[in-house]
């Protein structure tokens, strides 16, 4: 079957391809995530560990992950990314929470931001390398896109400190993460 023009060029630029992916999920996670109020989603959000207000996040940025990877490598099972992308938000949170240790001075809160933003985006990587063979090697794109995630995270620690807005953290850690996944993919051609 043959590429649309759409898919084609989609497939040029998987870098480009995520991080829109990414600032689309980011939008959706600023905008709604932690504001939908749903209570029946608790028993699912119990299986991811987190709190049912927080799993909306997880969920958009999983499926924008799972349409990006599905997309990029014609594997529809990659769908299956959004539940490891939830469990990655998930420990990403339960990082922050841990390094910060509800003591609320800047240093445990700068090393949760690193650590939350490193692990979120770590996890999500080796997620997504679960089903694109190209990002199981070399392993210092893992390392990139721990360090992308890492200093992204550090506006967790400003959006906390109220000198950024608190959803800026989703605006760009969200498409930065997925941008440098999306480096590690190869770029495909028409004839691909």
């Amino acid at each position: 079957m043959p590429d649309t023009a759409l898919n084609a060029y989609l497939r040029q630029r998987p870098a480009d391809t995520l991080a829109v992916l990414g600032l689309v999920s980011g939008l959706l996670s600023g905008f709604f995530g932690a504001n939908l109020e749903l209570p029946a989603l608790q028993p699912l959000a119990t299986l991811f560990f987190l709190d049912a207000a927080m799993l909306p996040i997880g969920f958009f940025y999983g499926v924008a992950m799972a349409i990006g990877i599905a997309l990029l490598t014609r594997k529809p099972w990659a769908a299956f990314l959004v539940v490891t992308t939830i469990y990655a938000w998930s420990a990403a949170l339960h990082t922050a929470i841990r390094l910060q240790r509800n003591t609320g001075d800047d240093a445990h809160l700068i090393a949760a931001s690193l650590g939350a933003g490193a692990v979120g985006a770590g996890l999500t990587y080796l997620g997504c390398a679960m089903f694109a063979v190209d990002l199981r090697r070399p392993p210092w794109r893992i390392a990139l896109t721990c360090v992308v995630g890492a200093i992204a995270g550090l506006l967790f620690y400003l959006g906390e400190r109220k000198y950024v807005d608190e959803r800026l953290l989703f605006f760009a850690w969200q498409p930065a993460v997925a941008f440098a996944i999306g480096l590690g993919l190869p770029r495909q051609g028409k004839g691909a």
